[in-house]
């Protein structure tokens, strides 16, 4: 329960995953995209307004990550959020170093984990016509990686990272003896064959 009310949870999308920094980008709550929920012992369609949570960006650091959305496993903390972002709202959060945590990120880059948040609304912040909700303010209590996010924007769009065996001259492109014979070959007119 938050000061605004009970903490609900929605889903959110994870965007991409960054191995070395062990942080992974989510969309938290996509704007304008319509999906059913559960309200008040009841499933109704709901939609957050753009901007619903502000400008939440300077509180980034109060918020944990959680495996679905049980307190008890804290895999992380939330590093950066971006509120207006047109979109919807956008989260970078940095995953801990341990088993669970470990699983979650090579969970994230496979896509098989998106995300999913826990938030309050104030009644006066909020249209409920019928079976349709609107969400104009929101606020933001925890984020959770889970298996069913609620929001059909809720995937991984993107998994960036480096394998840790790669070595940076590999990454760079630093392969100074083939290329002299690849260049050599080339200004002697041989074709490339690659077997």
């Amino acid at each position: 329960m938050s000061e605004h009310g009970p903490v609900e949870i929605r889903a959110a999308t994870v965007e991409a995953v960054s191995y070395p920094e062990r942080s992974v980008d989510l969309l938290v709550v996509p704007y304008d995209e319509w999906t059913p929920v559960e309200y008040r012992g009841r499933i109704i369609s709901e939609s957050v307004a753009p901007g619903a949570f502000g400008a939440i960006r300077n509180r980034a650091r109060k918020f944990l990550v959680n495996m679905e959305h049980d307190a008890a496993r804290w895999v992380g903390t939330v590093v950066d959020l971006d509120g207006v972002n047109l979109r919807g709202l956008r989260a970078t959060v940095k995953i801990r170093r341990n088993a669970e945590g470990d699983q979650a990120l090579d969970d994230c880059a496979d896509g098989l984990l998106g995300a999913s948040i826990g938030m309050a609304v104030d009644p006066a912040d909020q249209t409920v016509d019928g079976t349709r909700r609107r969400i104009h303010k929101a606020f933001l209590d925890h984020v959770a990686l889970t298996a069913t996010p609620a929001y059909a924007g809720a995937e991984v769009l993107e998994v960036r990272h480096t394998p840790p065996f790669v070595t940076a001259a590999v990454v760079a492109g630093a392969t100074p003896n083939l290329d002299r014979v690849l260049a050599e070959m080339a200004a002697r007119g041989y074709r490339q064959a690659l077997t």
